[in-house]
């Protein structure tokens, strides 16, 4: 799929363009915006609740700050765009990304997409809520069948 967004690490907003978080404050119309993953969600989230695509930055694999942000991002501040996770990530934690409410990871290569893919589609279900599953199936009412 072709990404219509070119994130850049430093310049200015514009739309395609995903701009640093100080960029796009000062014009952020039709632009998607990129943060640190250890950004202060109650800082950030109701300003970029609207934009179009955030992106949020980790900076090295055992840095989960931005899991956090991204599931916050989701469930208190009501963002409804692209959420896309890009730096330091790893095919194997993108499941956990996606449960977090991350809806597009850049990756460094097609062989790490098609792994990143797998292992999202690995489990149907979970034991704990999350993003994606707000109540686990355990609290879910059952139906019998005859």
């Amino acid at each position: 799929m072709e990404d219509e967004w070119t994130l850049v690490i430093e310049g200015d907003a514009a739309p395609g363009i995903i701009a640093p978080f100080a960029a796009w404050r000062k014009k952020p119309a039709g632009a998607g915006v990129w943060v640190e993953g250890d950004a202060e969600a109650e800082e950030i989230g109701p300003l970029v609740a609207a934009a179009p695509v955030v992106a949020v930055r980790f900076p090295a694999i055992v840095d989960g700050r931005g899991l956090s942000l991204g599931a916050l991002l989701r469930t208190r501040y009501g963002f409804v765009g692209e959420l896309r996770a890009f730096g330091d990530i790893i095919p194997d934690i993108t499941e956990y990304m996606h449960r977090c409410g991350f809806n597009a990871f850049v990756l460094p290569d097609l062989e790490q997409a098609e792994v990143a893919i797998a292992c999202i589609g690995r489990m149907s279900d979970h034991y704990q809520a999350s993003v994606r599953q707000p109540k686990p199936p355990f609290q879910e009412p059952t139906t019998r069948r005859p």
